[in-house]
């Protein structure tokens, strides 16, 4: 199969099928002679491929997919050589992590602002070298006995103390927020109607904050009507079904309607897989596949 710029509407293998049911069926009624080009710039892990990171690279675009996500890769050696090869293949690279904590220290605490500072400008250079547009906040834990509000506070001020280095460099904070219930207990920012208010606290157009679809369900679910809602403050999304964190299909979301969702607020950036794989990496490139056929 020749992903690299047209898939098939009657994409999957048996597996994909079983595995996604009624979303790969109804990308089969379309008609198996016609094509639908992707309209999701999904971000696949490039160690799901073997080689050196400019090979993955290459095999991510060989199998059509226009980008990648490694929250660690500003740290790769190699990374100037990958920005190079990936702009001539047209490859597009993720948010860069590496700014705070979840359960230790974060910009929700004033104190840490100068670290938090000194954090992004590296989060920066990373981001510069390797060709990425976003750079990954955390929040740090929550402050037992602190008012919330004044976490809010303290967050919305780190955003405005550094949006000008990130203006400068045409790069985007976003601020992650993850669920408590069942991996990060005692993560400050939880809630999507929290993550837009600090976007509108901070009213700066270089820091939104990031959609984790997985940590979204999990949180408060009805993600559909939330993407909806607070899309002009989401810079950046993350997906993975519940439970389990593993690919489309093996859990309770219909990524089929939530890619749907997302592209027709206007978002035409990066919707970035981070989910542990349960079948092999051909089978879950045509269940991604599929997922984009509506």
């Amino acid at each position: 199969m020749d992903r690299r710029t047209f898939i098939k509407a009657g994409v999957g293998s048996a597996t994909a099928i079983s595995c996604l049911n009624s979303t790969v069926h109804a990308a089969q009624e379309k008609g198996s002679d016609k094509e639908v080009a992707l309209r999701t710039k999904i971000a696949v892990n490039p160690d799901w491929f073997q080689g050196s990171h400019i090979e993955q690279i290459e095999q991510i675009a060989a199998h059509g997919f226009p980008a990648f996500e490694s929250l660690g890769c500003g740290s790769w050696d190699d990374k100037e050589a990958v920005r190079g090869r990936c702009g001539e293949l047209g490859i597009l690279c993720g948010a860069v992590g590496g700014i705070a904590t979840i359960n230790d220290w974060g910009p929700n605490d004033p104190e840490n602002h100068p670290r938090f500072v000194e954090a992004v400008k590296r989060a920066i250079a990373n981001a510069k070298a390797i060709g990425s547009k976003r750079v990954l906040g955390l929040s740090g834990a929550d402050r037992k006995g602190v008012a919330k509000e004044a976490q809010m506070d303290a967050l919305a001020k780190a955003g405005q103390l550094v949006a000008p280095m990130l203006e400068d460099a045409d790069l985007v904070l976003v601020w992650e927020c993850l669920n408590v219930l069942v991996d990060h207990p005692g993560y400050f920012l939880v809630y999507s109607a929290d993550g837009a208010e600090l976007i509108r606290r901070t009213d700066r157009a270089n820091v939104k904050f990031l959609f984790d679809i997985y940590h979204q369900q999990i949180s408060e679910g009805n993600l559909i009507n939330n993407i909806k809602r607070y899309h002009q403050e989401i810079g950046h999304y993350h997906f993975a079904d519940n439970p389990g964190r593993h690919e489309p299909g093996t859990g309770e979301i219909n990524y089929r309607n939530v890619f749907k969702a997302i592209y027709e607020t206007g978002y035409r950036d990066i919707v970035a897989c981070e989910f542990g794989k349960t079948k092999p990496t051909d089978q879950i490139l045509d269940i991604l596949a599929a997922c984009d056929q509506w």
